[in-house]
């Protein structure tokens, strides 16, 4: 998990921010539950499934049900 923040296309500000709380590569937010990850300024829906992703969590919001 040595994929670098920068490289998933994220909006400038929310890599700012994510870059002052102490994240720069990906592994560094493995600890975060969907809830806190979430929470932080600028966090949202596509970006956290793009981070998700590369964490390798399957599915980042488990709960939802897909329509169908």
């Amino acid at each position: 998990m040595s994929t670098k923040l920068e490289d998933l296309k994220l909006k400038p500000y929310l890599l700012a921010e994510l870059n002052q709380l102490g994240y720069e590569v990906v592994g560094d937010m493995q600890h975060l539950s969907d809830a806190e990850a979430l929470r932080i300024p600028g966090m949202g829906g596509r970006a956290w499934r793009k981070i998700a992703k590369a964490l390798g969590r399957d599915d980042p919001f488990p709960s939802r049900k897909k329509p169908g």
